[in-house]
C-alpha cells in the first residue's frame, strides 16, 4: 500500500484535529441538553408525588382517588400517565388500563411505553411506582415523546455539525499547507540557486508569522558564512594552482634547456622522466583548479545554448584516429538534435574524460559508445564500453577525487577523471551514475534543465 502524500497528510491531521476537538463539544452539548430535559421531567414527577400523597395522607385512599380523577377531568393527566391499584393489583383509578405485569412496585425511574385506556396507540413514558402504607400501588408518569424527538432533533444537529467540521477541517489543513507550501518553496528555490553554485540568493524575511522570520534569517545567516568559506576556498585553491604552476612551468621549461646539452642517454631519460612528472603535476593542478572552480558554481556565466548531439560527434571525430590505432571503435548512437543550455566548453571536458577511460579499459576491438538522450526535465550523455566495469560496490569510491582502484594503479592517471565529471553535473544540476553496461560500464552524465533555467536569472 502507497504512503499518502505529503499535502494529503497534512489535510488528514487537520481534519483529525477539527473532529477531535468537535466530536467531544458537540457530544457534551447533547449529554447535557438530555440531562436538562430529564430534571425537567422528574421534578414534574416530583410535584405531582408531592400532591397526590398528601391527598393519601389527608383523605386515604378515598382522598386519592378524587385527586385522580380530579387530574383526569380536567385534562391535567392528558400528557400523563396515572394509576391506582390495590395490593391485589386491580385497578382502582387512573387513564391506564391495568398494571404492567413487569413492573415492580417501587421504580425510581424507569422508560417504558404504555397504552393510555381508551387509546390504541404505545406511548412512551418516564415512570415512578410507589409502594403505598395500605398495600396499595401507584404509578406516575410523564410522556417524553418530546424528549425523543429532541434526541433525534439533537443527533440531526450533531450528524451535520460532523458533516460541516470535515470541509471546514479540510479547508484549514489546505490553508496551512498552502503556507506551509509556499514557504517550503522559496527555501527550496534558494536551495536549488545555491546547489548550482550561485550563492546570492537568499530568503525573504519578511514571511507570514515571527516563525518564518526566524527561521529565514538563520538560514540567511549560514548562506552567508557558506558563501563566505567557499569564497576563501576558491581564493586559496586558486592562489596555490597559480602559486605551483608557474615555478612548475618554469621548471618544465629549465629541464628542456638542460636536456639539449646533456649528451649521455641515462641523463638524456632522467630528464626526460623529471619532465613527464612536472606534465603530470600541472594536469593535476589543472583538474583541481578545473572541479573547485565547478564546485564553487563558476562557469554559469558561459552558459549558451547548443547542440547535445552536435557535441558528442565532434568528440568523436577528435577521438577517432587514437581509438583506431587502439583496435577501438568509437561511435555516436542513433541520437536525433538535442538542444540544450550549458557550459559547452566544461561539458565537452567531462565528456573528453569518460572517452579517455573507456579507451584505458576498453579490451581491444571493443566499442566505446555515446548517446544522448531527452528525458524531459533532465538530459543525459551515456558513455559506455567493453571493459572489465566496475562492481557495484567500489563505484562510488572511483567517483570520489584522489582515488584510484587497484585495477587502475597500473595505468597513467590522477584519480580526477570522474571526480571533474561529476563536479560538471552538479554545476548543471545533475549528477553522475555508473551503472553495470553487461559487460563493462555505462556512465549516465544527467544535466537537468530546470535548475538551468533557474541560473540564468
Amino acid at each position: 500500500m502507497r504512503p499518502f502524500s505529503a499535502p494529503v497528510r497534512v489535510a488528514l491531521i487537520s481534519l483529525a484535529f477539527s473532529l477531535l476537538i468537535s466530536v467531544p463539544v458537540l457530544l457534551f452539548v447533547y449529554h447535557q441538553t438530555d440531562t436538562l430535559f430529564e430534571q425537567r421531567v422528574r421534578g414534574r414527577i416530583d410535584d405531582r408525588q408531592e400532591i397526590l400523597l398528601e391527598s393519601y395522607r389527608r383523605g386515604g385512599t378515598d382522598g386519592l382517588v378524587r385527586t385522580i380523577q380530579e387530574e383526569i377531568d380536567s385534562g391535567m393527566a392528558r400528557n400523563g400517565a396515572i394509576l391506582l391499584v390495590d395490593a391485589n393489583g386491580k385497578r382502582i383509578a387512573g387513564n391506564i388500563a391495568a398494571w404492567p405485569p413487569t413492573l415492580s412496585a417501587q421504580a425510581k425511574w424507569l422508560e417504558i411505553r404504555l397504552y393510555p385506556e381508551g387509546s390504541r396507540q404505545a406511548v412512551l413514558y418516564a415512570l415512578r411506582t410507589i409502594q403505598l402504607p395500605k398495600g396499595e400501588r401507584l404509578l406516575l408518569g410523564t410522556g417524553i415523546e418530546d424528549r425523543e424527538r429532541m434526541r433525534a432533533s439533537l443527533v440531526e444537529a450533531l450528524v451535520g455539525a460532523l458533516l460541516l467540521a470535515i470541509p471546514l477541517g479540510l479547508i484549514g489543513g489546505i490553508m496551512l499547507l498552502r503556507i506551509t507550501e509556499r514557504r517550503a518553496r522559496a527555501v527550496g528555490r534558494v536551495a536549488a540557486r545555491i546547489a548550482a553554485g550561485d550563492f546570492s540568493h537568499r530568503l525573504d524575511e519578511r514571511g507570514e508569522g515571527e516563525e518564518f522570520a526566524a527561521i529565514a534569517s538563520a538560514i540567511n545567516a549560514m548562506l552567508e558564512r557558506i558563501e563566505e568559506l567557499v569564497e576563501q576556498l576558491r581564493l586559496v585553491t586558486d592562489s596555490l594552482a597559480h602559486d605551483l604552476r608557474s615555478p612548475l612551468t618554469r621548471i618544465r621549461a629549465n629541464i628542456e634547456k638542460v636536456a639539449t646539452f646533456a649528451s649521455a642517454e641515462p641523463e638524456q631519460q632522467a630528464l626526460e622522466a623529471i619532465s613527464v612528472d612536472i606534465d603530470r603535476l600541472l594536469r593535476i593542478i589543472s583538474a583541481t583548479l578545473e572541479i573547485s572552480r565547478a564546485e564553487a558554481g563558476m562557469g554559469h556565466e558561459q552558459f549558451t545554448s547548443f547542440d547535445l548531439t552536435e557535441l558528442l560527434r565532434d568528440i568523436c571525430e577528435i577521438y577517432q584516429p587514437v581509438a583506431e590505432e587502439d583496435g577501438l571503435t568509437i561511435e555516436v548512437g542513433e541520437s536525433t538534435e538535442l538542444a540544450f543550455v550549458g557550459n559547452r566548453q566544461m561539458i565537452g571536458r567531462a565528456v573528453a574524460n569518460l572517452v579517455d577511460n573507456a579507451m584505458k579499459y576498453a579490451a581491444s576491438g571493443g566499442t566505446i559508445s555515446l548517446c544522448a538522450r531527452d528525458l524531459g526535465e533532465s538530459a543525459e550523455i551515456i558513455v559506455g564500453d567493453r571493459g572489465p566495469g566496475i562492481t557495484e560496490e567500489l563505484r562510488e569510491d572511483a567517483i570520489r577525487k584522489y582515488r584510484r582502484l587497484e585495477e587502475a594503479r597500473t595505468t597513467e592517471g590522477s584519480g580526477l577523471g570522474l571526480a571533474m565529471v561529476r563536479a560538471v553535473a552538479r554545476l548543471h544540476g545533475g549528477d553522475l551514475v555508473l551503472e553495470d553496461n553487461q559487460p563493462g560500464l555505462r556512465v549516465r552524465l544527467i544535466l537537468r534543465r530546470e535548475t538551468l533555467r533557474i541560473a540564468e536569472v
